[in-house]
């Protein structure tokens, strides 16, 4: 059943700092899967993958520029701070996105307006309607000020320098999960390093391959490596 949660469209436009010529963009990017089964209505599925590639070439084109020196692999890394699922979900939490979500009282009674994942998703539909809508330029200018502004920083990848001396060394590395805590929606991973085996060392994160990061980087200062 669909929540009583009627989105305030010009609210949310004002919000988002844009305006929609056309307003059933806005509301097809805004509605969850869990609202259209057996109804004739469209999911954000669609605009969350066109909004996926939207995003992706303007934070390519906006690296190229900025960064004309780097090499490839650093535009690479870089551009994942602008792409990734946790850049846009805090994104969509700065901008209530959870809260202009259409979904039915089931998702929302589980924190579907709180997942991870549905936030991701909703704030990459919003950029493919803004897309669709408006047209590039106009999206050039809506992703500049809502994420490009944000300082782009190299993450260090600590599981791939732990793998290049376990190579170099012969020893085997295995990753498991210790315990998960917290609601669906908000959950907290705790992952074990297993050295040969043996546990070595404890991470956590919001999600398994930050935890597995949080751990191997916890080895390595075990051993007396700083990256």
């Amino acid at each position: 059943m669909r929540s009583k949660r009627s989105p305030d469209y010009k609210r949310i436009q004002k919000e988002l700092g844009v305006r929609f010529l056309r307003r059933g963009f806005l509301k097809t990017a805004l509605t969850h899967s869990s609202c259209v089964a057996g109804r004739r209505r469209r999911s954000n599925e669609n605009l969350e993958f066109l909004g996926d590639a939207v995003l992706e070439l303007l934070a390519r084109e906006h690296l190229f520029k900025k960064y004309p020196a780097r090499r490839e692999g650093e535009l690479s890394e870089l551009k994942k701070v602008y792409t990734n699922e946790d850049a846009l979900f805090i994104i969509g939490k700065r901008l209530k996105a959870g809260r202009m979500l259409i979904m039915d009282r089931g998702e929302e009674a589980t924190g579907g307006r709180e997942r991870r994942s549905n936030i991701a998703a909703v704030m990459e539909a919003i950029i493919g309607a803004v897309y669709l809508d408006r047209g590039l330029p106009y999206a050039r200018r809506f992703v500049r000020r809502i994420i490009l502004t944000r300082k782009a920083r190299i993450e260090k990848d600590f599981k791939s320098w732990l793998n290049n001396l376990a190579m170099r060394r012969q020893f085997r590395l295995e990753y498991k999960v210790l315990r998960e805590e917290g609601p669906s929606h908000h959950k907290i991973f705790h992952m074990g390093l297993y050295v040969n085996g043996k546990l070595k060392a404890r991470g956590r994160g919001p999600n398994k391959k930050k935890a597995e990061q949080d751990a191997a980087r916890a080895y390595l200062k075990k051993l007396g490596i700083r990256i």
